[in-house]
């Protein structure tokens, strides 16, 4: 039972490490929105630049898509991994209670 025991507590104690972690710290996600806007400053500038060619404008396609994602990734993977972090917490614990309400053989 020990052993059981210390494997749940391992699982919880990674999973406080993981909630630490630099993807849910909110200086880390604002330096990330920061270069975010740096990034799409940089690429509007340069599009107004260099607009009069073709194949920028058809690069546009490909731009504007990778920079939204880029965005939701930096917005909403805290929000996707603190839950997802919640959820397995609650299965661990439904894990030791069945484990402890079952009969030793």
């Amino acid at each position: 039972m020990e052993n059981n025991e210390t494997l749940s507590e391992s699982f919880k104690r990674e999973l406080d490490q993981e909630t630490t972690s630099t993807i849910l710290d909110p200086a880390y996600r604002k330096k990330k929105l920061v270069l975010w806007a740096i990034r799409t400053t940089l690429s509007l500038i340069l599009y107004v630049i260099f607009w009069k060619h073709n194949w920028v404008k058809w690069s546009l396609l490909l731009t504007i898509p990778l920079s939204l994602f880029s965005l939701f990734t930096i917005i909403g993977s805290p929000y996707l991994l603190k839950r997802k972090i919640e959820r397995t917490k609650k299965k661990i614990e439904e894990t030791e209670k069945l484990l402890t309400e079952t009969p030793d053989e």
